[in-house]
């Protein structure tokens, strides 16, 4: 028999709850940093290790987008590019090999066999709160969840009270392309999510205008869910008494991490009157099972050097391929920023703990 080494949980139904052999997501810090108008600005943050990934996120609403900066980190560095004078959510994450090192957290801590599993004030874990589908198409048919023209929107039955915004992880049965992603709220009351560009890119890839997306999605936040009565679990508070675990909650786990910058140009643009679509892919997981952050990759980019300096970045997964993720940019023919790319974009790959 092998030997197994830490903790696990189940409920009521015999469910497994936590178990300790499983790593999710762990956000090591967040924080914020602050544009100073320039083109291209640098921040020192030192959290930033060889093995963290960094999602920098938007902290404001505008009607029916949001927009986000480019974002690059190498170790120790952090490179915001078009930030304006906004200020951004930066959550340093990890998969949960740091080093018992931090003084006065709450939580629970555990290692099994070389795997660090860590649920305290500071390693948080993601909740998956929300989930659902929906259907995305050229041509409203009823029960359609499309409240906007090509797009799609979800109120939370309950809002999430974070000061960061929740991410929103988006999948498909198979063709998805999406843009316009945008989070309504504000830090300490998020209320809904919704995509504002969808349906309208069937054409560039061959597909009849009267297919469907089929859409599947969730949201997961770093606040652990209220218990409901009468259930078994384990909750875990920080020190000003926050929600920071419940094993009952079902967790967004880790599944795969890009480098930062693995977006690379590939193909011919897709010219549409005065505009073209400058073309970029980079390698997927591969798994149709697998889940992809939407909160800085589908939102609009701020290029800030042209005329129209917010442009739309759309993409998504390509008809019967997850090897790549397929991602275009929207760019006005007489600008100057011709060509640019979907590079530093924060995402990864994640999945639900428990299926949804």
């Amino acid at each position: 028999m092998v030997d197994i080494y830490g903790l696990m949980t189940r409920d009521e139904s015999n469910r497994i709850t936590l178990d300790t052999s499983v790593t999710p997501i762990r956000s090591l810090k967040m924080l914020t940093v602050t544009g100073d108008g320039s083109y291209n600005q640098y921040f020192s943050l030192p959290d930033i290790k060889a093995n963290s990934f960094v999602v920098v996120d938007s902290l404001f609403v505008t009607t029916g987008s949001n927009w986000s900066p480019q974002a690059f980190w190498t170790e120790g560095q952090l490179h915001l590019r078009g930030a304006g004078t906004r200020q951004w959510q930066v959550m340093i994450l990890s998969n949960g090999t740091e080093p018992f090192s931090a003084i006065g957290e709450y939580g629970l801590r555990s290692k099994n066999n070389g795997i660090l599993n860590q649920v305290d004030s500071v390693n948080r874990v993601l909740a998956i709160w929300y989930s659902g589908s929906f259907e995305f198409g050229v041509y409203w048919r009823p029960g359609m969840r499309a409240e906007i023209s090509g797009g799609f929107y979800y109120s939370f039955p309950e809002p999430v009270t974070t000061f960061e915004r929740p991410l929103v992880f988006l999948n498909a049965e198979d063709y998805m392309m999406v843009s316009g992603f945008y989070v309504t709220g504000q830090p300490g009351n998020w209320t809904g999510w919704g995509i504002s560009h969808a349906g309208i890119y069937y054409q560039y890839h061959g597909l009849p205008v009267s297919d469907y997306m089929k859409m599947k999605w969730f949201l997961a936040s770093y606040q652990a869910r209220i218990s409901a009565a009468g259930s078994y679990d384990v909750l875990l508070r920080g020190g000003s008494g926050n929600r920071i675990f419940k094993s009952t909650d079902n967790l967004a786990l880790l599944n795969s991490q890009p480098s930062n910058n693995s977006f690379y140009n590939d193909g011919e643009p897709i010219e549409a009157g005065a505009t073209y679509h400058s073309s970029s892919r980079m390698p997927w997981t591969s798994s149709f099972g697998d889940y992809v952050l939407a909160n800085a990759l589908f939102s609009h980019t701020n290029i800030q050097q042209t005329q129209n300096p917010i442009i739309i970045n759309w993409g998504g997964f390509l008809p019967g391929n997850r090897s790549i993720i397929k991602m275009y940019a929207q760019n006005y023919a007489n600008s100057p920023a011709t060509g640019i790319s979907a590079n530093g974009r924060t995402l990864f790959a994640a999945r639900p703990m428990r299926n949804l």
